[in-house]
């Protein structure tokens, strides 16, 4: 059995009508970050600030996410349950205490997701792991221990 589960928008839904929202067609990857499926291309997104921390800490930021437009149905959190969004991707790991301060991270190619992020959540300190796409430093989807 794995130690973590995927939790898609742990703070809660994307406000999709927020003032500084936009709608915008997906291009080749565009990852909705409800559903943890790359959108296809042409498919009506939403583009919206969202801040995936539960708990205030000096690290707690808005940050762009997309979703689709039309709803979808919330990834199906289970054990070890993977995102295709993980696959060929390079990723960037953030491993927060119970207070939501920064205990360690690093940047990991998708194929070692599973192992870096078990051996972050080894760390008793560690409550909980933000994985963000490297590239743009988005959020993507919070781990926790299964």
């Amino acid at each position: 059995m794995s130690s973590f589960i995927l939790t898609p928008l742990p703070a809660g839904d994307v406000d999709a009508g927020a003032p500084r929202a936009r709608r915008r067609a997906a291009d080749e990857r565009s990852p909705c970050r409800r559903c943890l499926r790359d959108a296809a291309p042409g498919e009506p997104l939403v583009l919206a600030p969202y801040d995936p921390f539960t708990i205030r800490s000096p690290y707690a930021s808005e940050g762009p996410v997309f979703v689709h437009a039309d709803g979808c149905e919330p990834f199906e959190a289970a054990p070890g349950a993977l995102s295709e969004q993980i696959d060929g991707r390079v990723l960037s790991l953030r491993a927060y205490d119970g207070e939501a301060m920064m205990t360690d991270a690093e940047v990991v190619h998708g194929a070692r997701f599973a192992e870096r992020a078990s051996s972050l959540l080894a760390d008793e300190r560690v409550a909980f792991v933000h994985a963000h796409f490297a590239g743009a430093g988005c959020f993507a989807f919070r781990v926790d221990r299964a």
